[in-house]
């Protein structure tokens, strides 16, 4: 059985082969998949006064429209190299209308935007640097398929000793946000909450007290059950995929919440920390709420084979029973059916997405 050595780069960033090339030919060329969790621009603040607004960069890495045309290129690799069918994109970063038509044209439209908003975490501006009237707007008349929300970890904004500000995504001062939200049926798309938290031999280096971790998963919890009718979906499968307990209580969240989703993107390289049959009977078990996401950052003129190398060690983990190795251990790849596969890659993300599904000419 072939062995391919992953690791982490960048946080949160999936998997690069190291050595050799990839043991790998896609089997469902036939398939097409979308990278729900994809900001090729992600260099950019999104901590500035107003959502719409972009800071002035320069240098060669300032058109985000090149990263754009550099994911195509990384998709042609992979089509060419593996077989594999990377077709369509729900970027998560905000670019300004030019740059959109641009994107789009440049893309053959295959990417899709959704509003990026921040949180400031501060008690001082209520936490936001928006409303929730500027993003309705967006979605119901600009085009854009729902709202990009990043609220953790708390302590990344908090970084002074004992600073006042909002910890919980379940603070009241954000109530009226998703109770309007809901209200005007805005789909929440890959909603960041918490950081990774390990067992305890490995707590991962981004959130290593149980304690606080499980309060923002808590309080996370009560935001999805207090809004029956507004639609989550949780970023890096809402960051309950680092042991097998949190596996389970991820269960419970989607067998009790049916307006709960959450996309995988960025949890690869945790896979060793459980069991991977657990796992597996997990993604089956749970096939129509789960969808595929790499967290795709910036894509340099000289990242396109890497890049694409990327892309296909997730194939591989989701497809394959091939032995895989990175920091966090060794384990076999999935294995998944065909029929997990097509909903994990595309048909879950059509049921969510506006537009999506005739984009892709379904």
């Amino acid at each position: 059985m072939k062995r391919i050595i992953i690791l982490s780069l960048l946080g949160f960033a999936t998997c690069v082969t190291l050595f050799g090339q990839l043991q790998y030919k896609s089997k469902y060329p036939d398939i097409p998949i979308v990278d729900v969790h994809f900001h090729p621009s992600n260099w950019r603040s999104v901590s500035v006064p107003s959502f719409y607004a972009a800071p002035s960069v320069s240098g060669p890495d300032s058109l985000p429209v090149n990263n754009f045309v550099n994911a195509m290129k990384v998709r042609e690799v992979i089509k060419q190299k593996y077989g594999s069918n990377l077709g369509y994109f729900i970027c998560l970063n905000n670019v300004t209308d030019d740059e959109r038509a641009a994107i789009k044209t440049t893309t053959n439209n295959r990417v899709i935007f959704a509003v990026h908003a921040g949180v400031t975490h501060l008690a001082t501006s209520g936490g936001l640097n928006f409303t929730a009237e500027e993003i309705i707007e967006k979605v119901q008349n600009e085009g854009f398929v729902g709202l990009k929300f990043w609220f953790g970890a708390p302590y990344r904004h908090l970084t002074e000793p004992g600073k006042a500000g909002i910890t919980r995504i379940d603070d009241p001062r954000f109530a009226p946000l998703f109770s309007k939200l809901e209200k005007a049926d805005v789909l929440m798309t890959s909603l960041h909450i918490a950081d990774p938290n390990g067992p305890f031999d490995n707590r991962q280096k981004w959130m290593k007290d149980p304690v606080y971790y499980w309060e923002q998963i808590r309080a996370f919890e009560n935001v999805v059950a207090k809004y029956p009718n507004l639609t989550f979906i949780a970023a890096h499968g809402a960051w309950l995929v680092c042991q097998d307990a949190q596996f389970d209580y991820l269960r419970f969240m989607l067998s009790t919440y049916p307006n709960l989703y959450v996309d995988i993107s960025a949890t690869f390289q945790y896979m060793p920390l459980s069991n991977r049959d657990n796992i597996r009977d997990f993604y089956i078990e749970y096939q129509d709420r789960l969808l595929y996401g790499t967290d795709t950052g910036r894509i340099a003129d000289d990242a396109i084979d890497r890049q694409a190398n990327m892309y296909a060690n997730t194939f591989i983990i989701l497809e394959t029973d091939q032995d895989y190795t990175n920091n966090n251990g060794t384990m076999k790849g999935l294995d998944l059916p065909r029929e997990v596969l097509e909903k994990i890659y595309y048909k879950n993300a059509v049921k969510l997405y506006p537009g999506l599904k005739e984009a892709m000419g379904l």
